[in-house]
């Protein structure tokens, strides 16, 4: 299945039970849980890399410099 079509058509397909079932997999895959445990700890890899330096924000001092 490689178009959104034959996805749909797919799902078209499938028994109401299934389509149930089918609903209750991606609903649970989707959930706060499982999303925030595939995500890196940001805060802690730039504490690693930088230590307690903070680094200015360039795009803010960007913005100065063009209105100035």
């Amino acid at each position: 299945m490689s178009t959104v079509q034959e996805i749909k058509q797919a799902i078209e397909s499938l028994s109401p039970n299934e389509r149930v079932q089918l609903e209750r997999l991606l609903v649970e895959s989707d959930s706060p849980a499982t999303r925030s445990a595939a995500l890196p700890d940001q805060a802690a890899r730039r504490h690693a890399i930088l230590g307690h330096k903070v680094l200015p924000n360039l795009v803010l001092e960007a913005r100065d410099a063009a209105h100035a």
